[in-house]
């Protein structure tokens, strides 16, 4: 069985990381946009849950993926760590 690289591994998974950081920072401006739409529109039950969700998905995307997953990989394969 052929070796895969350790570096293309974690190129793999960064690219992993930064497609699910695009898709869940994607899925939380729908939902707020879904939201405010429904809180414009006097639904206001949808509208809060909508609000709500988009920014846990946000945090997710941005914080939680983005800025806590992305940026210290990125870091660690230009710097070589």
């Amino acid at each position: 069985m052929a070796r895969i690289p350790e570096f293309a591994v974690e190129l793999v998974e960064l690219l992993a990381l930064v497609v699910g950081s695009g898709l869940a920072s994607l899925i939380g401006v729908e939902l707020e946009r879904v939201g405010v739409a429904g809180l414009a529109g006097g639904d206001f039950a949808v509208g809060l849950w909508a609000v709500a969700m988009g920014l846990v998905a946000l945090y997710v995307g941005v914080v939680g993926l983005g800025y806590e997953q992305v940026i210290p990989r990125i870091r660690a394969l230009v710097g070589g760590t």
